[in-house]
């Protein structure tokens, strides 16, 4: 058996399970089992309604709307080149994550 589609699916779960704990996060109302394109428009719905009253709120909102991109990018390849679905979930994380962050520095978003 080949040993790299094991470890893409593994770090893909991995990845799907932070992505979907950061949904939850930013307020979302995640299902159990999330698909990629569920994902995304939660972290899309989240960037539309983000709070008014704090400075970083445009750059938060354009790096969830790109990290829902990424997932979205990552659903349409469906079972397809494995190694490309995970580079966009890593994306993904890094723009939430970054989305994240200039939220923490206003202190608006509760860990």
């Amino acid at each position: 058996m080949n040993a790299l589609p094991a470890r893409c699916s593994s770090a893909r779960a991995r990845a799907v399970e932070e992505l979907a704990d950061a949904a939850a996060k930013w307020g979302g109302d995640v299902p159990d089992d999330p698909g990629l394109t569920e994902l995304a428009d939660q972290l899309a719905h989240m960037a539309g309604h983000l709070p008014e009253d704090f400075t970083a709120r445009a750059e938060a909102a354009t790096r969830l709307e790109a990290a829902a991109e990424h997932l979205r990018a990552a659903a349409r390849l469906g079972g397809l080149l494995p190694l490309v679905i995970l580079h966009h979930l890593r994306l993904a994380l890094q723009c939430e994550r970054s989305a994240r962050q200039d939220l923490d520095r206003t202190g608006v978003l509760e860990n």
